[in-house]
């Protein structure tokens, strides 16, 4: 049959199966951010994005809060709607750019399994409730570093201090982002020992671009609630239930009239987390050593993992959403491996029929089943929920979205 030796460049069918995975990805987005912004008003969605100076000065996370109020007051425009735009922005940009890197490198089963992992880029699709958590401009700012690596020069002074002036925006917007940068300062690390290209005094900028405003934040910030902001959302038309779970839940830490994370991670079996993370680390090695990627010996692979993993640690205490911190985590990596992956020959072509035959094979068939057990027969969520082994959350929100197009319902 002709149609069978028909051929395609392999990064134009790469590209359409990310896209087709993208989209799916945005639908369940959108509706996820939809329904808790617009419609429930959802502190983790709408409220921890509204936190504000306006409410008794400085603070951790206000920066956001300051700007969505601001122009909520310009514009005339519901500030859950400016928050619900500008976040599935970020997504969208977030898919886009990830789309237009991964195209590029040659994909194989490896990556496609580490990366759809419910650990990895299915998380929030495992969770709805970790749409719409702040680590998306983080991933923006990590997927724009790679995408820009092969196509400026990322050791000038004018790139360096434009992504630290970045970083930096970003930590005022949430400080998780100075316990991730040593991943993208990894990167520059590597190639100057390994190529001396940039320097060390320039990767210590990128880290004090984080570092600083953390300092700063931590040390002069005030609490996230100084008693007015109720008052700003009601002037604003927010509902009240905005700050639910960001203003009454007891603060984390080791301090005086703090909750311990830990305590709560005992009574609600958190060690359930270690099967997920040790399952996504599996795959991961795996992943990095079938293919070589880093010229390194494979004990100073392990080190510089458990040294990224030691500087996320303080979180793990702090805070109780242990899913989300190993999401992080887990999509650095992913996006380390983008990075370090051979890049395609644009110009290479394969038939329908030669797909087809390695599709069928008894190789595929095998791999297949792996697919399938540990992309849809796995779940972790971001708080509670470690692990879990059965139908996971994707495939019902796939069997509810195929009731809807069933019966009209969109």
């Amino acid at each position: 049959m002709i149609f069978l030796d028909k051929t395609y460049t392999i990064r134009n069918l790469q590209t359409f199966l990310c896209v087709i995975i993208g989209l799916i990805y945005f639908y369940f987005c959108y509706d996820s951010l939809y329904e808790r912004i617009i419609v429930w008003s959802d502190g983790y969605a709408l409220g921890d994005w509204l936190i504000n100076y306006e409410d008794g000065g400085f603070k951790r996370r206000g920066l956001s809060g300051t700007i969505f109020i601001s122009l909520s007051r310009l514009s005339g425009i519901y500030v859950g709607k400016i928050v619900f735009s500008f976040v599935l922005f970020l997504y969208l940009t977030f898919l886009i750019l990830l789309i237009r890197t991964i195209r590029n490198i040659k994909i194989d089963f490896r990556l496609i399994l580490f990366f759809l992992l419910p650990t990895v880029f299915f998380f929030p699709l495992n969770d709805f409730y970790a749409f719409g958590r702040k680590e998306i401009i983080f991933f923006n700012i990590f997927i724009l570093f790679i995408d820009s690596y092969y196509k400026r020069d990322v050791y000038s002074w004018k790139f360096i201090l434009t992504l630290s002036f970045i970083i930096a925006f970003a930590t005022f917007l949430h400080e998780l982002t100075v316990f991730y940068v040593p991943y993208i300062m990894l990167i520059y690390l590597f190639f100057y020992l390994k190529e001396q290209k940039g320097s060390l005094f320039k990767i210590s900028i990128i880290g004090a671009s984080a570092f600083i405003p953390a300092f700063i934040i931590f040390t002069l910030g005030k609490d996230i609630n100084e008693g007015n902001s109720w008052v700003i959302f009601k002037e604003l038309g927010v509902a009240e239930n905005v700050m639910n779970g960001i203003f009454d839940w007891p603060k984390e830490g080791f301090g005086k009239g703090k909750v311990n994370a830990l305590d709560f991670a005992k009574v609600k079996n958190y060690e359930l987390y270690i099967i997920s993370y040790l399952i996504t680390l599996s795959v991961y090695i795996f992943t990095l050593f079938r293919k070589k990627i880093l010229e390194l010996p494979v004990y100073k692979i392990i080190v510089l993992h458990f040294a990224l993993v030691l500087l996320s640690l303080p979180l793990f205490f702090l805070t109780i959403d242990w899913g989300r911190w190993l999401n992080i985590h887990f999509m650095c990596l992913a996006f380390i491996l983008i990075l370090f992956y051979e890049r395609i020959n644009p110009f290479e072509r394969i038939s329908v029929r030669s797909i087809l035959t390695h599709l069928f094979s008894f190789k595929y068939g095998i791999k297949f089943l792996i697919f399938i057990i540990l992309v849809f027969g796995i779940s972790m969520h971001h708080v509670e929920l470690g692990f879990k082994f059965g139908q996971n959350d994707f495939l019902k929100a796939i069997r509810d979205l195929f009731w809807k197009l069933r019966h009209f319902n969109l």
